[in-house]
């Protein structure tokens, strides 16, 4: 295209606009332009000293070229880029998959899917490091380490300042990142950060994951603090006789912050917020049994299906949209999200009015209803009932109660049963006692005695002398 208009131009004294409608012209086939075109193109060729005839049949051969060479080019242009897509897909694919996720890294719902792909090729996704990612995402072997500027709440500058303050050297903790990175930090970019899992790499103690998190969460007001001070003791000059508290090499590192730790929910609900879906989990991880035995299916498969059958999905519900329909009935939508995608789910009114105050966001359930698969949109289900997995769980575990030789038996008993009715649930009880060294007995309590397990109950049994434990019950065993 860009030929003929220079042909134009060089030939016909054509402007560069002029020309440039001209192209427009034959590009879109628009044959009573082209023929004003071709007058207006002769007659400016022949002043240039161009004989007529001549003239013309230039203007025969463009037209009749635009009758395939503009299409064809783009389609030369687009085939070889796709070859070369395909080929680093093929050969490179942790780079190849680097690029696309750097270029898609503001939309979660993309480097979710993306994610996916990643891992059906054997390729990790790794959670940020301050001391690793950068930018981008970035190529390894066999794994891509997540970028910093994919976590929610963190701009430009900020990642600029990490990158750039751990050229000095790697950050040796917690206190120690926020220490020399004072400019431009605040608790929003530190939840994102910890959140995501960024100062995992830092953790040299024996902590779980999660109260590792959480005591970095805890800390951050903390860490905020001292930066400031630290801060503000290098600018007043402040070193006195014995240099600053806070000198590189004699610092005295702060512990962290103690609390009541994170579950592992609360985890992934905090990789979530900061980056918009889970990376080391999901929270139905700790559900496949039950929703295997519940013969519950995966969003992935409803397709395959047939519409309008009874089906169960067990996810975790997010996006909820309470509605209300013309006669002022209350309704809703929801979406429910499994490892593999999500599921559009609608709550009519009368099955609202029934779940309304159980169902929230994050919550992880199981729902029942029938299939709806149409044409041109994604699988939906009508849902009848919704189930909560814990409770579920909850229903099916087993405390064993195990009961010491006592001088008193049946004082011993009216407390043990005094204490059951005082913290009635829904689990089984089962009582054990030993009847020499190496012989066990179990009895299972009557089905109306049921407990509720809690650290009360726990504290109280053991005042008696006895001991709490819990098992699972075989989910096989009974129905949910």
């Amino acid at each position: 295209q860009e030929q003929i208009m220079q042909l134009a131009q060089k030939l016909a004294g054509y402007t560069l606009s002029e020309a440039d409608l001209m192209r427009r012209a034959m590009g879109k086939k628009k044959r009573e332009e082209m023929a004003l075109h071709e007058e207006k193109f002769v007659n400016g060729a022949v002043e240039r000293g161009i004989k007529k005839d001549k003239a013309e049949k230039i203007f025969s051969l463009m037209a009749k070229f635009s009758d395939y060479g503009f299409p064809r080019s783009h389609a030369v242009a687009y085939a070889y880029l796709a070859f070369q897509t395909a080929y680093l897909k093929a050969h490179f694919p942790e780079h190849f998959y680097a690029a696309v996720l750097s270029s898609e890294a503001q939309d979660a719902a993309k480097v979710f899917k993306y994610s996916k792909e990643l891992r059906a090729q054997g390729i990790n996704l790794l959670p940020p490091d301050v001391n690793e990612s950068y930018s981008g995402f970035t190529p390894l072997t066999g794994a891509i380490r997540y970028g910093l500027a994919a976590i929610k709440g963190l701009g430009q500058a900020t990642v600029n300042s990490v990158i750039e303050a751990r050229k000095a050297g790697p950050f040796k903790s917690f206190f120690d990142f926020t220490e020399r990175l004072a400019q431009g930090l605040n608790k929003r970019v530190l939840e994102g950060l910890v959140g995501a899992g960024a100062f995992d790499s830092l953790k040299s103690d024996s902590r779980e994951l999660h109260e590792w998190r959480c005591a970095l969460h805890n800390s951050i007001d903390a860490a905020l603090a001292r930066a400031q001070r630290a801060k503000r003791e290098r600018m007043q000059g402040q070193n006195g006789l014995f240099g600053s508290a806070f000198e590189d090499g004699d610092q005295v590192e702060q512990p962290l912050s103690t609390g009541v730790s994170w579950t592992r929910s609360q985890l992934l609900l905090a990789e979530k917020a900061a980056l918009g879906f889970y990376i080391t989990g999901h929270p139905l991880g700790s559900y496949v049994d039950l929703l295997q035995t519940s013969k519950a299916v995966k969003s992935i498969e409803l397709p395959n299906l047939t519409s309008g059958v009874r089906v169960s999905i067990g996810g975790i519900i997010s996006d909820l949209q309470p509605r209300t329909t013309k006669k002022g009935d209350r309704f809703a939508l929801l979406r429910l999200e499994d490892e593999a995608g999500g599921t559009k789910c609608v709550l009519w009114p009368e099955t609202y009015r029934k779940y309304s105050t159980m169902i929230e966001n994050e919550l992880p359930v199981l729902v029942t209803g029938r299939l709806e698969l149409g044409e041109d949109s994604p699988p939906s289900v009508i849902v009848d009932q919704v189930q909560c997995l814990d409770a579920i769980l909850k229903a099916r575990e087993l405390v064993v109660l195990r009961v010491p030789q006592a001088p008193d038996p049946a004082e011993l008993f009216d407390s043990i049963l005094h204490l059951i009715n005082t913290h009635s649930g829904n689990c089984e009880l089962m009582l054990e006692t030993a009847v020499d060294r190496d012989l066990l007995v179990r009895v299972k309590v009557s089905s109306t005695l049921r407990v509720e397990r809690s650290e009360k109950l726990e504290t109280a049994l053991r005042k008696v002398g006895c001991k709490l434990s819990v098992e699972k019950m075989s989910l096989a065993s009974g129905g949910v």
